[in-house]
């Protein structure tokens, strides 16, 4: 029976192996099934964080809802917690009662983070915050300089609108116009003004914002706009220039009289090292389903909060390719633990050494085939012994098969002492190529599947040492 045969129909190959086969395959693919159910996403069921945004009646914080409904619609949960403003967001993402809490807010540009904190930068909100000067309807502001020694509303402490305000008063020409800033809720700074307890107040909100339009008529007051506001723009980066036109608010009053040149800041969307890539990417995905352009108006062209918040890795792929990956997408567990590119890096590594170890297996392999080449030649000389050197070192050596090998009278073979003791060393020169085999059968470096390549080897040296111990049969007295 040849070494196919045994294979076919040998123990290892009866009804029961292939049974166990099936049921062992069965099993493989009910493991791949549920590894494929729990790591493969088509939905934002992976999300789980919070959106801090604001005051509960700000433009912010009616954003952070429609996006939480978003992704409750794909099973994501996000909950809206309104704050103070922008200060109070990063000190949350910072720390939480000393916890890491995964979270993402809403961050007016050029506010300071702090460096070793772990924050980074998403993007930009397409429609940035405005900062309004407001003073009581029919008084003259054509200039910074009409302002000189006037009292000023800042807004509430530790708001964004305060910090840019000390920022503009101490950092530039208008610390010369001895300006009186004092902190104030922005509905209470409105009402002051118009008491005339304070001559201007300011606010940093979104235009479209509606207590622009409901503080404004509520106490009278007019947008100012002076002459030299484009001059103290243009010194800050995170700072540029926008138009309110006549009637936005108001068509009747008019509010505004005329058109307006107002400063505007940049909103960042920002996030901590509690937020996987996975997270990060399912949240830029919300923006960009709220926001049509919001991949075409980032990445943030110059942000001074990115200075110490740079821009997060996801975020720069993702408005490279104006989508996520396929891996974001529909593999986030994988993902947050490595970066789809290091996962491609892994898979070439992985492919080279798969490579390399097949390779050093079939040297392996060969080198075995070779000596036992040299081995069956070895045999050959002895049943054949008129075989020269040469010949005795090619592994094709002619001369007798192994079933000839077999059948020859021992007597005829084995004549000497010389002759025995050189069968005995052959014999035992095939039992440690037979171990050899064996071992690097059991090898972690044999690939699998090539396991029938070592067993023909085993065979093959099976039939050998049958035929050479055939021929140290002691011959009958």
């Amino acid at each position: 029976m040849s070494f196919l045969d045994q294979l076919a129909f040998g123990p290892g190959g009866d009804r029961k192996a292939w049974a166990r086969g099936l049921l062992i395959a069965l099993a493989v693919l009910a493991l791949a099934g549920g590894l494929l159910y729990y790591t493969v996403s088509g939905d934002y069921a992976f999300l789980r964080a919070s959106i801090l945004t604001g005051g509960p009646t700000g433009a912010y914080h009616a954003l952070g809802e429609r996006l939480a409904a978003r992704a409750l619609k794909k099973n994501g949960h996000l909950k809206v917690v309104a704050t103070a403003g922008s200060i109070e967001n990063i000190a949350r993402l910072v720390s939480e009662s000393g916890r890491c809490v995964p979270a993402f807010a809403f961050v007016q540009d050029g506010l300071p983070t702090p460096a070793d904190a772990g924050l980074v930068t998403l993007g930009r909100l397409p429609q940035p915050e405005t900062l309004f000067l407001m003073a009581r309807r029919g008084r003259a502001i054509n200039t910074f300089n009409d302002l000189k020694g006037d009292s000023v509303g800042i807004g509430p402490e530790g708001s964004g609108t305060t910090y840019l305000m000390q920022q503009l008063l101490e950092n530039s020409d208008l610390a010369d116009l001895d300006l009186k800033p004092s902190n104030h809720e922005l509905e209470a700074q409105a009402g002051l003004v118009h008491d005339g307890q304070l001559d201007l107040a300011a606010f940093v909100v979104n235009e479209n914002a509606e207590i622009v339009r409901a503080l404004a008529n509520k106490y009278d007051l007019e947008i100012v706009a002076p002459a030299d506001i484009e001059g103290l723009v243009a010194r800050d980066k995170w700072l540029h220039l926008g138009r309110i036109p006549a009637g936005y608010y108001d068509i009747t009053k008019p509010i505004p009289a005329t058109d307006k040149l107002v400063a505007q800041v940049d909103t960042l969307v920002m996030t901590n090292a509690c937020v996987h890539r996975a997270e990060r990417v399912a949240f830029l995905m919300l923006l960009s389903e709220e926001f049509p352009n919001f991949v075409r108006m980032n990445p943030p062209p110059s942000a001074k909060s990115q200075d110490s918040a740079p821009l997060a890795d996801e975020a720069r792929e993702f408005f490279a390719s104006g989508e996520p990956e396929l891996a974001d997408k529909y593999f986030p567990w994988l993902v947050n633990l490595m970066s789809p590119a290091y996962w491609i890096y892994l898979a070439m590594a992985a492919t080279i050494l798969l490579n390399a170890v097949g390779a050093y297996s079939r040297f392996r392999l060969w080198r075995i085939d070779a000596n036992r080449g040299i081995l069956e030649a070895r045999l050959r000389a002895l049943a054949h012994p008129g075989l020269t050197a040469p010949q005795i070192k090619a592994p094709a050596a002619p001369g007798l098969t192994r079933e000839q090998i077999k059948a020859l009278p021992p007597e005829a073979v084995i004549q000497t002492p010389e002759d025995r003791k050189a069968a005995e060393e052959l014999m035992r020169d095939f039992d440690a190529l037979r171990r050899r085999c064996e071992d690097q059968l059991k090898s972690l470096v044999t690939p699998m599947g090539r396991e029938m390549y070592y067993r023909y080897q085993e065979w093959l040296i099976d039939e050998s040492k049958a035929a050479l111990a055939a021929l140290l049969r002691q011959p009958k007295q």
